[in-house]
């Protein structure tokens, strides 16, 4: 009988997971499910979520350099395609049309099923098993608010499979299933966290979200104070970072506009950034570029307001902190803010920012069409030792394999799926992080983890059991809610390094399939297996 793979997020995590299992289980029929408010027909930018849909057109990419002075890069497999193809930055619509071709290619026979604009309503559940999603059409209303769409003959949608692979952002298929993880930074030492935060009725912060916005009039010549990196790429497109010196000025309206807003969950920071790729024709100051600057505290990544009522209302958070919103009320408020001129003359005491300007489509500002979220959920080991000061005893990846890298990771070496190269960069998780001593830091990673000594880049051995769960006989976790410390995710959330699990759970999710095992089941010999199929495919899995 032929066999079915559910992935359910459309991250390039999940599309590097899609084509590796159509590649290697080459009787399988593998379903993608898109859960972003997109177009249904799959037309405009729609695969690879927050690096396309969310306007993040900025890889973040490891490197260490050698004694020679050249850069060594560690993140192969699908991302070092994607990345020969269009560059360190890049058109969204570009990166998303190439996502789209590499599932769509002949040699696969129509077997990669999308289903755009999609989500969760309820799973099918079997003796730890996984045996279908039923799913519901989605869309963005006036007011920015993600609600089900039950319109039409095709609105309800039920897929069986045999193998589930959870490459999302929100994590909500893990969630819905037998999830024995942890929320946000639940797992750190208690004294690093608030009061709230602590023991078993403890409610943890999540990673601060942003949301990417459009601006064009930048002058990248305009090097004033603290512009500190501005590039033009082989592919030429121009990418730009600064704004650490403005971001602390007391006398800019940047300052001014923090000083107001952050104490409501919105802050400005300093920025990266990157043309919309190549603009040929366009002169330099009306080129159009993607900006990250505008942190959005105090969302709840699994949180959305289409659960709050009606038949999917018991898979709304009931542990979601007080003071937090759903993503759907965050990324409307953001919108808002970043629509006001206040807004955009705050920005404007940026270096090469004098004479930009937010760009507008109806009247409102063109942004991210889905949240940068950074984190949400962490799949641990085992359910009943969930606490406080957990992150080196209860998950696949602990925290000391990313800061002791070459040495503590070696346990990992013989089930070892790929390495996770980038530095740890925790991100602000209230307002509060951003002035660590009354006055404004950046970046704020040593302020929030004061206790360790966050090293220099040096790889990282990722193990099977960070994509496999202990509690799903059936699902593989490459998305938000894989098996890593909070810690640790600081580094493994970047889109290169979740491309590595992608890879890793597509080649195990077609092994399953074609050997009828289970995921969780695999013993030396499948995971030898596994690991030859990658190395074969282009990943690399040796320091």
């Amino acid at each position: 009988m032929a066999k079915t793979i559910v992935v359910y997020g459309a991250t390039m995590a999940g599309v590097a997971a899609a084509a590796k299992a159509a590649k290697n289980a080459p009787s399988a029929t593998i379903h993608l499910i898109v859960p972003d408010p997109v177009d249904y027909n799959g037309n405009g930018c729609c695969l690879g979520a927050i690096g396309t849909v969310g306007g993040q057109n900025f890889f973040d990419i490891g490197w260490k350099k050698i004694d020679s002075g050249e850069k060594i890069f560690f993140t192969k497999g699908s991302f070092n395609w994607w990345e020969s193809q269009m560059g360190q930055h890049y058109s969204v619509d570009a990166m998303s049309d190439l996502l789209k071709s590499d599932l769509t290619k002949a040699e696969y026979g129509g077997r990669i099923k999308i289903h755009y604009a999609y989500d969760i309503t309820g799973i099918g559940w079997e003796a730890s098993h996984i045996t279908e999603v039923r799913l519901c059409h989605i869309k963005r209303d006036d007011e920015g608010i993600v609600q089900w769409d039950t319109e039409g003959s095709d609105s309800k949608l039920t897929i069986t499979g045999d193998v589930f692979i959870d490459a999302s952002e929100s994590g909500r298929l893990t969630r819905l299933s037998n999830f024995g993880g942890t929320v946000g930074r639940y797992d750190w030492p208690a004294d690093k966290l608030d009061s709230d935060e602590r023991g078993s009725s403890g409610k943890a912060r999540q990673q601060v979200a942003s949301l990417m916005f459009k601006v064009t009039g930048f002058d990248m010549t305009d090097l004033r104070e603290d512009l500190e990196v501005a590039n033009q790429h082989e592919n030429g497109v121009c990418s730009a970072t600064g704004g650490k010196d403005a971001y602390k000025d007391k006398n800019r309206k940047i300052y001014q506009f923090n000083e107001k807003y952050g104490p409501k969950g919105f802050a400005i920071k300093p920025f990266n950034m990157a043309e919309d790729g190549p603009q040929p024709g366009v002169e330099d100051k009306n080129k159009e570029w993607w900006v990250n600057a505008f942190l959005v505290f105090n969302v709840d990544g699994r949180a959305y307001n289409r659960d709050l009522t009606g038949d999917t209302k018991n898979h709304f958070p009931k542990d979601m902190r007080s003071d937090y919103k759903t993503v759907d009320d965050a990324w409307r408020d953001a919108r808002r803010i970043i629509n006001s001129s206040e807004f955009e003359e705050a920005i404007r005491d940026f270096p090469g920012f004098r004479d930009a300007t937010v760009v507008k489509e109806n009247g409102m500002p063109v942004v991210g069409n889905v949240l940068y979220l950074r984190e949400t959920i962490h799949s641990a080991l085992s359910s009943s030792a969930r606490a406080n000061d957990t992150e080196n005893s209860n998950y696949a990846l602990r925290a000391t394999d990313f800061l002791e890298a070459g040495t503590a990771d070696n346990r990992n070496y013989a089930k070892r799926m790929g390495l996770n190269a980038y530095w740890i960069d925790v991100n602000a998780y209230k307002f509060e992080d951003l002035k660590p001593n009354g006055s404004y830091a950046w970046p704020v990673t040593e302020f929030v983890r004061s206790d360790v000594a966050i090293p220099d880049l040096s790889p990282t051995y990722v193990p099977y059991g960070a994509i496999a769960t202990n509690f799903v006989l059936n699902l593989l976790i490459p998305g938000y809610a894989t098996g890593v410390a909070s810690l640790g995710w600081a580094a493994a959330r970047t889109i290169p390094n979740q491309c590595v699990l992608g890879d890793a759970a597509g080649v195990a999710a077609a092994y399953a399939v074609n050997n009828n095992i289970d995921p969780l089941n695999f013993g030396s010999a499948d995971i030898t297996a596994i690991q030859n199929t990658l190395k074969n495919s282009g990943a690399l899995l040796e320091k």
